[in-house]
Parts: structure tokens; sequence; C-alpha cells
């Protein structure tokens, strides 16, 4: 409410802005708006502090230094159109937030559509980003997977072997460039030792089962000697009669049997030595693929570089946008825009 005093001062302003000064010239009305804000401040009572903050904060005018205000610029852009929906669960907003800023740096857009196109080429290099990691994926799982899928696919095929063909294909022996089945073969070999050890005598029931699984069955025309043909003919010089073995001078029983156990070990140790050469021989094999596997398959390799030709032509021609609009906002000269049809 302003006082009767407050009133007869507008009232003699008022007829003072309508008369002439001294010098001709007339008092403006932001004097006239001085002289009252005066005159209320000397009639007016204090106000309280909530009052005064209230008013202090409505005249507050914002950050005054050159940078306060190249940073307040921003505050309306922080998440933009964009920004909201570029990224997925697992992705840090801070790093894309880090690659805008570096673009408005750089760039520096004025007004909402530059701030439009400086935000789709964040989001270009941030596909660009994902893409990459995609590729490294596609090159993990081509690499680190190489022993995993190895495993598998001889586990299959050992499991596919039945007893048949061990039998008519010349038994496990003839596989041992599987790995597992080799290391089948070799406790095979060490439960036949121990069966001798237990039992120091031949017994062709048990002990022949063990050995056709290996070496299939006997096969006299076969043109290399197993160990299945040394337990044919040492079982038979055991089982002779002591007066013929002697007449013939044939080793004795207990010989028989060891002779033969030699022979197991010779063939333990033939196996190991292969096991090693072929380890040997994978392992070599296995870095070769690995290094194969650092660029993707055909079908993978194609759907990226597609992607990647994209992306980048979308980046180029938004690029190319912004700085047409920078151009024309400097009152520089604008090219003409260069557009390519291909037809097929």
């Amino acid at each position: 409410m302003k006082t009767s005093e407050q009133e007869e001062s507008v009232e003699e302003l008022g007829s003072d802005l309508s008369r002439p000064s001294d010098n001709g010239s007339r008092v403006t009305t932001a004097q006239a708006s001085q002289s009252i804000d005066t005159e209320q401040s000397k009639s007016s009572k204090p106000l309280d502090n909530r009052g005064n903050s209230s008013s202090l904060a409505r005249r507050a005018t914002g950050p005054r230094t050159p940078a306060g205000k190249e940073r307040s610029k921003q505050n309306a852009h922080k998440h933009g159109i964009f920004s909201k929906v570029v990224l997925l669960k697992d992705e840090p907003r801070s790093q894309f937030d880090s690659l805008l800023r570096g673009l408005r740096e750089d760039l520096q857009p004025e007004g909402t559509l530059e701030e439009v196109l400086v935000e789709k080429l964040a989001t270009f290099l941030w596909r660009h980003r994902r893409l990459i990691i995609a590729e490294t994926a596609e090159i993990r799982k081509g690499v680190e997977f190489l022993d995993l899928e190895e495993e598998e696919r001889r586990e299959e095929q050992a499991d596919r072997l039945s007893d048949c063909q061990i039998d008519f294909q010349g038994g496990l022996i003839r596989r041992i460039a599987n790995p597992i089945i080799l290391q089948r073969c070799l406790d095979l070999l060490e439960d036949l030792r121990m069966r001798f050890e237990k039992r120091p005598s031949f017994d062709a029931e048990q002990d022949k089962e063990i050995l056709i699984k290996l070496y299939g069955p006997y096969n006299k025309n076969y043109w290399r000697r197993t160990l299945l043909d040394s337990y044919i003919s040492w079982m038979y010089i055991w089982s002779l009669p002591a007066e013929e073995r002697q007449q013939k001078q044939y080793f004795l029983p207990e010989n028989c049997i060891q002779i033969f156990l030699e022979e197991v070990q010779r063939e333990k140790r033939r196996l190991n030595r292969y096991k090693k050469a072929r380890a040997s021989i994978e392992a070599g094999k296995m870095h070769l693929e690995a290094l194969r596997g650092n660029v993707p398959d055909a079908p993978e390799l194609d759907r990226l570089l597609r992607y990647e030709a994209s992306l980048e032509r979308s980046f180029d021609r938004t690029l190319s946008q912004l700085e047409r609009l920078q151009r024309m906002r400097a009152g520089q000269p604008v090219p003409p825009e260069l557009k390519v049809r291909v037809s097929g």
C-alpha cells in the first residue's frame, strides 16, 4: 500500500514529466521510476530475511564470466533427444556424456538444430564403438573357445563309436588320433597289466575282451603284428605240457608272462610317445587356427563391414549438414550440396 505522501510525490512527478526542464530536455521514464523506488524505499518498512532472500533470487542475473556463460549455455541440452534412447542397459552413460561434451566443445553448436546434429554425431560414434566391441566378440568367440569346441567334437566322435565298429574296423588303436580314444587305449593296457599282476596266468576269456577292443578280432592276414598276436603266441607256449615245452626248448610259463608284460609296457610307451607328439602338433594347429580367427568368418565379417559403411555415410552426411548450417550462420559462402545417386 502506498502512503499519501508517496501518492503526492507520484502526482508531482507526473506533472513534472509534462513540463520541459531548464535545459530543454524531459525527465525520462527511467528517472521517474528511480524516484518512485527511492521514495518507496525511504517510507517502506524493512522486510524480513525471507523477503530479502526471495527478492535477491528474483534479481539474480546468472553467470557473468565467459567460462560460466559457456558452461550454462549447455544446461538445456545436458540430456538431449537421443541420449536417453541410444544407450543399452549395460553401457556407461558417463562415457557417452563425455563424448557428447567433447563434440560440443569442438564444434560449438548454436541453436536447436545444430545441437541435434551434434548429438546425432555422438550417436553415430557411439554405435561405431559398439561395432568394434561386436567385432572383438566375434574374434574372441572364434579363438578362445577353440579348445572347448574341439574337445566336444572329439567326445562326440568317441561316443558314436559302437562295439561293432570297434570289432570289425581294427579296434580302438586305429582311432588314436582322437586324444580321448588314445587315453582309453592306455587305460585298457594298464587294466590288462594289473590283471596279470593279480593272477599271474593267461585268461583268454577275460584278456581277449580287452585285446579285441584294442585291436579288433584276430586276423592272421593282417600285415602288422599286434599285441593280440603276441598274446595268442605266448598263451599257446604257456599252456603246453612241461614235457613238450622241454622237448621244443620253449620258455617256462612264468617267462611267457614276463615277456608278454614287457610287450605291454612297450606298447604303452609307444602310445605315450604318440600322445606327446600329437599334443605338440595339436598345439601348433590350434595356434594357427587362433591366428586365422583374428578375422571373423565371411558372413559375420560382411555384416560388420556393411554396418560400418552405413555408419560412416551417416556420420559424413550429418557433419556436412552441420558445417553448412554454421557457414550460413556466420555469413560465409556455402558450396552447393553434392548428391551422388548410384543406380543398379
